[in-house]
């Protein structure tokens, strides 16, 4: 009877570590495919920058990228994402004003390094958040940077 009362206090304690390391497992296969959405910022950089216009108190703003050093560049798409705001002085909290635009970059593989000229009279807005969207070609696995604010004024 000891052997028997021995066996399932075994079994009782084994069961809580069989649900443990099925949590430990499938938590790992998350977290591998979650990191595969991140985009590895030091093969590439991206950043805004105002353009001053003479006589005048609003501003051009002018996006640019280098993916020259970027491995993957042949399988990838590229499309920044230019979102209007309003309530400007919450940065990228102000709320939307408009639908999302998206900017396609063509062919970064032949042209790795480039710009996007923005100006206030073709987006009719103070102020927008812009981010860049990646999208593996082979695999279809999209990654975002992180949000940038960027003012006209």
């Amino acid at each position: 009877m000891k052997k028997k009362d021995t066996l399932l206090g075994l079994l009782s304690l084994v069961k809580p570590f069989k649900v443990f390391y099925l949590i430990i497992f499938i938590s790992l296969f998350s977290l591998e495919g979650f990191g595969q959405t991140q985009s590895n910022a030091k093969e590439f950089t991206i950043k805004s920058e105002m353009i001053e216009i003479e006589n005048s108190k609003i501003k051009d703003i002018e996006i640019t990228w280098d993916y020259s050093a970027y491995s993957y560049r042949t399988n990838t798409k590229l499309e920044i994402e230019i979102q209007p705001l309003n309530a400007c002085w919450n940065g990228l909290d102000g709320t939307d004003r408009s639908e999302k635009i998206l900017k396609p970059i063509k062919d970064i593989s032949k042209h790795p390094i480039g710009k996007l000229h923005l100006t206030f009279a073709e987006y009719n807005t103070k102020c927008f958040k812009w981010r860049v969207k990646t999208t593996n070609t082979v695999n279809g696995i999209e990654s975002f940077t992180d949000w940038q604010f960027a003012s006209f004024l």
